[in-house]
């Protein structure tokens, strides 16, 4: 069994996570190194394409209520919070100390990237917000080794009526894991409105990782779970 305080974490250690509490575990030691070991060096370009997607559904001057869903370090808020300096946005992330780090996250006028962050399993039932709102946004919590289709429906309760969601879900992850089952059940419940769906690069030309991609779901909530 590798010793993660020499060898170094890397993607196939988060692909291979199995529990809540295995994530926990992982992103203890992986939240102090994570932006500079993974994000920079794998060019994890995923964050600001999803940024950039949700902001163009936003009036860019409204103080639009925002959730970044496994916000871990606040790399996605950081990036929004340049696209929409006037947002409100909130995190929640499973690790505690991934949440540490994205407190420390400043935006361009140099106050906190985040109002607040919860601490929160989001293979639960939420109970931190509800219908609360107006965007869920998220990138790289929907993959290998992550949170499954009936997480994605849990956070549903944190977004108004007619507010709305921006997901992202690793592709093979989303053929694998029922995604598209849930979603289409969600629709025909009248949960949401029917997806549109973008397919985007997780990370950058010259990554090790270039060509793995994504799914973005963009959806209205039409009834919080």
């Amino acid at each position: 069994m590798p010793d993660h305080h020499e060898t170094p974490i890397n993607l196939d250690d988060a692909y291979a996570l199995e529990t809540p509490e295995d994530n926990r575990i992982l992103y203890r030691k992986w939240a102090s190194t994570y932006d500079a070991d993974f994000a920079q060096r794998n060019k994890y370009v995923y964050p600001k394409t999803i940024a950039a997607i949700c902001a163009e559904l936003v009036d860019t001057d409204s103080t639009t209520k925002i959730i970044d869903i496994g916000c871990g370090t606040g790399i996605v808020g950081t990036c929004l919070s340049e696209l929409l300096p006037a947002g409100i946005i909130d995190g929640v992330d499973i690790s505690p100390e991934m949440l540490l780090i994205a407190s420390t996250k400043s935006r361009v006028s140099t106050e906190p990237v985040y109002r607040n962050l919860f601490e929160a399993d989001l293979a639960q039932p939420v109970t931190f917000a509800r219908a609360t709102y107006d965007i869920a946004i998220s990138a790289g919590t929907f993959t290998h080794g992550h949170l499954g289709p009936n997480a994605l429906i849990n956070v549903l309760s944190t977004i108004r009526h007619g507010g709305r969601m921006v997901v992202g879900i690793n592709i093979e992850h989303f053929s694998a894991n029922g995604f598209n089952s849930a979603l289409q059940m969600a629709t025909d419940n009248h949960l949401i409105s029917t997806p549109t769906f973008t397919e985007v690069q997780i990370y950058d030309e010259g990554s090790p990782h270039y060509r793995d991609l994504a799914l973005v779901a963009t959806f209205l909530v039409l009834s919080p779970a």
